[in-house]
């Protein structure tokens, strides 16, 4: 037997140190005087070896009983060992990414309606969800009225192209209104009685929860002051965050050195309230469907800028640290997802 090296040690105030097999799910109990023993079975040794190592007497064997049961241990010839095994050579990541894809894969979901509907009001009344929208309390930039052309959508989706050969050329406020408005932007507020407001947008998002704020960084957009400005989806207008236009190099350091982002016209930054989400769907799953959303919108980014001509990119290589920085973000519950950029393309 030896011991199972997909373990996860968590220190309860109640319960005291747990010991979770991720690959199996199952957790146990632990006295902190068996972990040195367990710590010496990294590689398999006989039954009688382990016991040994466990004190040797009978209450030993009673330890490595309990311990095999909850696949702390596994049997070097068992079906848990094969599969530990087979996984750890296949897994392509790390172990941190690993732990999280098998706890999440676990979760149960429940598709009584009206027994959720009755937990969602009884929630709201002792937790009001948390605002659908950030909000800054101003609208320093009211936006334009705009529209998408009249395009087809056959038409966008077979042009829809990422772009990373930008002209240098400004974009109008009117586009750069059409593309917070359209991707980011509130569609309509329905009032769920019982509940609150629920926001619809032009992207699904996970129990319509929409955790996802944007922040663009205007380069080079007519009409609009170079700075860092947050999207208020609610008062349809530009908040602006600082005073002074972040230098072009610490743009760059916050997407990480990539080089085309500097003939942008215009950096999105989104992040997700986490909060948000997790009013509703306490489940660690929530953080999964947090990625999906940040990706529909980012679909839709792609084929709105197509729609107006422009050259749509997004990347998630984002220096997150730099990136909050630049936001002023400073509350852990807001993390920083996705990055997009738009511009003039650049005639090949």
């Amino acid at each position: 037997m030896a011991r199972s090296r997909c373990l996860v040690v968590e220190f309860d105030s109640e319960r005291g140190m747990l010991v979770e097999n991720y690959l199996t799910g199952k957790t146990t109990e632990l006295h902190p005087a068996l972990l040195a023993p367990l710590n010496s079975l990294a590689d398999a040794v006989s039954w009688s070896d382990a016991q040994a190592r466990f004190g040797g007497d009978e209450g030993a064997r009673e330890i490595l009983a309990a311990l095999l049961s909850q696949d702390v241990l596994l049997d070097a010839d068992g079906d848990p060992a094969a599969l530990e095994r087979r996984i750890l050579t296949e897994w392509p990541w790390g172990r941190d990414s690993l732990l999280f894809h098998l706890s999440t894969r676990r979760t149960r979901f429940a598709y009584d309606l009206d027994t959720e509907r009755q937990q969602l009001v009884a929630l709201a009344r002792e937790s009001p969800p948390p605002p659908p929208y950030k909000d800054y309390g101003r609208d320093d930039i009211p936006l334009p009225a705009s529209d998408l052309p009249d395009v087809s959508l056959a038409d966008v989706l077979a042009r829809r192209r990422t772009g990373r050969a930008f002209s240098g050329d400004p974009v109008t406020m009117r586009d750069l209104a059409t593309i917070l408005r359209t991707c980011w932007g509130v569609s309509s507020i329905h009032n769920d009685p019982g509940v609150g407001p629920v926001v619809l947008k032009t992207s699904p998002s996970g129990g319509a929860r929409h955790p996802v704020e944007v922040y663009c960084i205007a380069q080079n957009v007519d009409g609009l002051e170079a700075g860092t400005y947050h999207f208020s989806a609610g008062r349809n207008a530009l908040a602006r965050l600082s005073a002074a236009a972040p230098s072009s190099d610490r743009v760059l350091e916050a997407l990480t050195g990539q080089p085309w982002v500097a003939d942008a016209a215009a950096v999105f930054l989104m992040t997700a309230v986490t909060k948000r989400s997790a009013w509703k769907y306490r489940q660690s799953h929530a953080y999964r469907v947090i990625l999906l959303d940040a990706g529909h919108l980012g679909q839709t980014f792609h084929l709105v800028c197509t729609a107006l001509g422009l050259a749509p990119w997004t990347s998630a290589a984002i220096d997150e640290a730099i990136a909050e920085e630049l936001l002023g973000l400073d509350d852990p519950s807001e993390i920083v997802l996705y990055a997009a950029a738009c511009g003039r393309p650049r005639e090949p």
